[in-house]
């Protein structure tokens, strides 16, 4: 059986990168807001009692997504050129590509149903499988599946479960701010998320603005 290339340069994490961006921007502009909106208010608290360290506050903001942002959301998590399969978001999470069974590419199509777990990963429940002309266990084909797919793509199979978990976890411990589901509802085009962005965070990147002005 041949296996593909497991690279670690993890294209998927500059990817996710550049699709919050847009988020990140507009935090970093109302920060900036309130800091001089402050500045020119009188004081009313007593500056020495103050102990909370600066560098341990986050600013916690709530992004509403349509199915289509979702879409590409997850497309930058765990799709792109380089995985063996084609991703598609609508009313369900929909994965499509080949399988090796027994020396032979095998076609399969995969549909889940998402939903978020209590530390703000994505779980996929898988609802159907199409496998050309061969009758499979859902854990073999996912087992199958796994084998397909890069070592460092944050996407954990649980083929005992007939789950996939997305995980946004993995991602955020290599980024400076954590994202995390709230709620997915395809149905409803209802999607959900926080980011948890330190102040510290906000200040270099204004620093570093300025620098380059």
């Amino acid at each position: 059986m041949n296996l593909p290339n497991k690279t670690k340069s993890n294209p998927w994490k500059w990817a996710f990168l550049a699709l919050l961006a847009f988020i990140i921007v507009p935090i970093i502009a109302l920060y900036v807001y309130l800091q001089i909106a402050s500045t020119n208010l009188p004081s009313t608290v007593d500056e020495s009692s103050t102990t909370t360290s600066q560098s341990d506050e986050t600013i916690v903001a709530e992004a509403n997504l349509t199915t289509m942002s979702f879409n590409r959301l997850v497309d930058a998590v765990i799709g792109g050129n380089a995985v063996p399969y084609q991703l598609t978001v609508d009313k369900q999470v929909t994965f499509s590509g080949q399988i090796d069974f027994l020396g032979t590419q095998v076609p399969y199509t995969m549909e889940g149903l998402p939903s978020v777990t209590a530390d703000g990963n994505i779980l996929i429940d898988i609802t159907s499988i199409q496998l050309a002309d061969i009758d499979l266990p859902t854990e073999t084909v996912l087992t199958l599946f796994q084998l397909t797919i890069p070592t460092d793509l944050p996407l954990q199979v649980l083929a005992n479960k007939q789950q996939m978990l997305i995980r946004l976890d993995e991602i955020s411990a290599d980024m400076d701010f954590r994202i995390r589901a709230k709620e997915i509802d395809l149905t409803n085009d209802k999607i959900e998320i926080y980011l948890d962005v330190p102040i510290s965070y906000l200040e270099e990147q204004i620093e570093a603005n300025q620098a380059t002005q």
